[in-house]
């Protein structure tokens, strides 16, 4: 019976414990504009008590809209400082909650949808240069992605949401087309 408990308490404690700390952010992970584009490489930062690789999107994404923003914060920096609003130490990585909280904090407002339909009339009613949060299920799992809005044909910028690519370009429709899987999500667009 003693034996048994041990190798459970082995167990349980390998899974809850927080990897080594680490703080290397792979060059090859950055778009050529600054944007953090391949969450796959983040395997040298630590997020929660996870790597940032498997978890990481919810900072990924603060990190990209801040960018956009004007806020030139290092990536690290975002995911420590997020990193205290992750529930259960980030193993189900950030949620979507804290992520509308920590960019509150830092002064920015949103125009909220939870549909296809809403996002769609959120972009209309923001400026013509604007940049947001996506939170959404795709096939494999929930996972977050900013875009951007720089020109007026329609096309928003997606970052982070394809691994490595720099230039995902399409519209609130088409990407609910290809990438979302269930149709409730939460977007916030910036004011």
């Amino acid at each position: 019976m003693n034996r048994r408990l041990t190798k459970y308490a082995k167990r349980v404690r390998r899974f809850f414990s927080r990897p080594e700390r680490k703080d290397r952010v792979d060059p090859r992970a950055y778009s050529q504009d600054g944007y953090l584009i391949n969450q796959g490489l983040l395997s040298g930062v630590s997020y929660g008590r996870r790597l940032a690789s498997e978890t990481g999107c919810g900072f990924i994404a603060c990190y990209n809209f801040l960018h956009f923003m004007g806020e030139r914060i290092p990536a690290i920096k975002v995911a420590r400082q997020l990193e205290r609003l992750l529930l259960w130490g980030g193993m189900i990585g950030s949620h979507p909650l804290a992520v509308w909280w920590y960019l509150h904090r830092r002064g920015y407002r949103f125009r909220v949808a939870f549909t296809c339909r809403g996002f769609k009339r959120v972009l209309r009613e923001s400026p013509a240069r604007t940049a947001g949060v996506i939170a959404y299920r795709h096939r494999k799992g929930a996972h977050f992605a900013a875009f951007t809005r720089e020109e007026c044909d329609g096309k928003l910028r997606f970052l982070n949401a394809v691994y490595g690519e720099p230039e995902d370009r399409q519209t609130a429709g088409e990407f609910f087309e290809r990438r979302v899987s269930f149709p409730f999500c939460m977007v916030l667009v910036a004011r």
